[in-house]
């Protein structure tokens, strides 16, 4: 594969990556809606305290690492973008797989439902993001 065939590989896989985290947080949104003593628990647990902004911050902060994966991916040396991808790919897969398997450690199983679908998704995703970084070399000009 030839080098720019690999970057725009990568701005792909994470652009589907992004789709995954918006679509999936656009339905929690929803679901909040329509239970909303789910947002009632959410509003005891992650933004209890006055902790929102910072909550929020976060998150944003978070995300933007993912957006500036696509410009990275694509316009930065072939090593910068090789462990960006590698570092960001391993980041979103520790806190998918945190946010997944979270449950287990109130010893309940993760539910079974659309947001485990999406965080399974995403998971697939960044691990092969980061397993095609770890084995992209470069290209030796002749």
């Amino acid at each position: 594969m030839s080098n720019r065939d690999q970057r725009l590989t990568f701005v792909i896989l994470w652009l589907f990556a992004l789709m995954n985290y918006i679509y999936g947080d656009i339905a929690m949104t929803f679901s909040l809606f329509v239970h909303p003593e789910q947002l009632a628990r959410l509003q005891q647990g992650l933004t209890a305290g006055g902790n929102e902004n910072f909550y929020f911050l976060g998150g944003a902060i978070f995300m933007n690492i993912a957006f500036l994966m696509l410009p990275i991916s694509w316009l930065a040396s072939q090593r910068v973008a090789r462990w960006a991808n590698m570092g960001a790919g391993m980041i979103f897969t520790l806190a998918m797989a945190t946010i997944l398997l979270a449950p287990l450690s109130r010893g309940r199983m993760p539910p079974a439902n659309y947001y485990s679908l999406f965080a399974l998704v995403e998971i697939v995703a960044t691990v092969t993001i980061v397993r095609w970084a770890w084995r992209w070399k470069p290209e030796i000009s002749s």
